[in-house]
């Protein structure tokens, strides 16, 4: 089932074994806007900003990958329809 974390769950030390698997969409979307906004504020320290910055990868990597999921998905159901027959 999707579970939705905060910004401060993904920034944890101990977030490196945080599965990002399980993230909805929607969610991801929303982490990455906090994120963005925490970084460009300057208002972090450098290995945080590493940080923030290897963490936000790893969660475009996971909603990279259920776009192309639901991209997928729409190029079956396009190809069912197929055609009418009148």
């Amino acid at each position: 089932m999707p579970k939705a974390i905060t910004l401060k769950e993904l920034l944890s030390d101990d977030a490196g074994q945080l599965d990002l698997s399980d993230v909805p969409f929607e969610n991801g979307i929303k982490l990455l806007e906090e994120l963005t906004e925490k970084v460009e504020s300057g208002s972090l320290p450098l290995d945080r900003a590493i940080l923030s910055y290897e963490r936000g990868s790893r969660l475009m990597e996971h909603l990279r990958s259920l776009v192309a999921g639901a991209e997928e998905k729409l190029r079956v159901l396009q190809k069912g329809k197929g055609p009418r027959e009148e």
